[in-house]
């Protein structure tokens, strides 16, 4: 096993982000840094990372939401909080107030041990965790459709993609990706309704199929 310690950063502040990165390889540790608390789900069920730093308040998915989605899904590797607010949760292995302490974040970094990385093992509650949270994204999906909320679409085909993608559903996660472009271009939604209706009748089948 490597010696060098694996950092996750769920950070959507740019400035942040990348100071966070340069303070941990400069402890020698290598790091991966992502914006959304939904990309850093994604990314820690890979397994690859000894510790996920894990802001707050981040878009598409908080890291609170995140957190409590990998506790579910029986992630027990150390997530520490970055929050400038009180953060009482015990699913936290250690909440850093912000801004954060270089020195006692160094000293937590060195004395959290290092794991193997492994895949994810994706027994039979996880797999049904994961077609619940589809069935009920998909009944989302609709009333943002009826409701015209592009945005509100838009972030419900990221959290699908990131989830399919980590269940090996290829097909899924790319069709949720391609929507998500098409939501983000500047295509009036006069034209992609049609697009938005066949990704809701694909993963509501999806679900229903695999219930």
């Amino acid at each position: 096993m490597s010696q060098t310690k694996q950092i996750l950063i769920a950070e959507d502040d740019n400035f942040m982000r990348t100071l966070l990165e340069a303070q941990c390889r400069n402890l020698g540790m290598q790091t991966k840094a992502v914006p959304d608390g939904a990309e850093a789900v994604t990314e820690a069920l890979s397994y690859q990372y000894d510790i996920l730093l894990m802001d707050i308040q981040m878009p598409v998915c908080d890291g609170l939401t995140a957190m409590h989605m990998l506790r579910r899904l029986g992630y027990d590797r150390p997530i520490f909080a970055m929050s400038a607010d009180d953060i009482a949760d015990s699913g936290f292995n250690q909440v850093l107030p912000k801004p954060v302490d270089i020195q006692l974040l160094a000293d937590l970094l060195q004395q959290t041990p290092q794991h193997k990385s492994v895949a994810l093992v994706l027994d039979t509650e996880l797999i049904t965790l994961f077609y619940q949270n589809l069935r009920q994204l998909s009944v989302e999906f609709d009333n943002a459709l009826t409701a015209g909320q592009r945005e509100t679409l838009r972030q419900i085909c990221h959290k699908i993609k990131g989830g399919a993608a980590s269940f090996g559903e290829a097909t899924l996660a790319e069709l949720a990706d391609k929507l998500q472009q098409q939501l983000l271009s500047d295509a009036p939604m006069d034209e992609l309704k049609h697009s938005c209706q066949y990704f809701a009748e694909f993963i509501q089948q999806f679900g229903d199929r695999n219930a």
